[in-house]
């Protein structure tokens, strides 16, 4: 099975923090592994997103973790689960209307976030399959995340390998 890989440094970022809905998000910083900023609106996570990067409690005290994330577009809702020993994984939708998609859990409620073409960076719109899909179409996909084995790295030429790719099954987005 293809999937799409990034590789992302979240670092703790209070300033964040917030509750919408009575739902508590924890406030993160998303980088590449060479420390520049992801340009994206994603900015915190619920429990769910949180358990599922290993963030939140799982840092255990760090304030940053280094994660791999593979999406792996799915023809249908009821799909095979994919596995990987080691990876947390959870099934998604994203919906695009217009320009803009927005994520949604396995039983069709709306999360908070919404990407948008032209907004968030080229390589989270290619990742998660927005670029993919017309106004008006669902794509589903199985979320996969776990701790990279990778260090992050400052670098002064920000060179276009800050996305990683690994083993025989990713196909990385640069």
């Amino acid at each position: 099975m293809m999937s799409r890989k990034l590789t992302l440094l979240f670092r703790r970022d209070s300033s964040a923090d917030r509750v919408e809905n009575d739902i508590p998000f924890e406030g993160y910083k998303p980088m590449w592994p060479d420390f520049r900023p992801v340009q994206t609106g994603l900015d915190a996570f619920c429990k769910h997103g949180q358990r599922l990067l290993g963030l939140g409690k799982a840092l255990a005290g760090r304030e940053e973790r280094l994660i791999d994330l593979h999406c792996f577009p799915l023809t249908h809702r009821e799909a095979n689960l994919t596995r990987i020993p080691g990876f947390r994984i959870r099934r998604f939708s994203i919906r695009r209307t217009g320009t803009s998609g927005r994520m949604h859990f396995l039983d069709g409620t709306a999360t908070t976030i919404v990407l948008k073409l032209g907004h968030d960076e080229a390589k989270v719109c290619n990742w998660i399959g927005l670029t993919d899909i017309q106004d008006g179409e669902e794509l589903w996909m199985d979320i996969a995340a776990a701790p990279t084995q990778e260090t992050p790295r400052h670098t002064s030429n920000f060179p276009v390998g800050a996305m990683a790719t690994s083993g025989h099954f990713a196909r990385s987005y640069q």
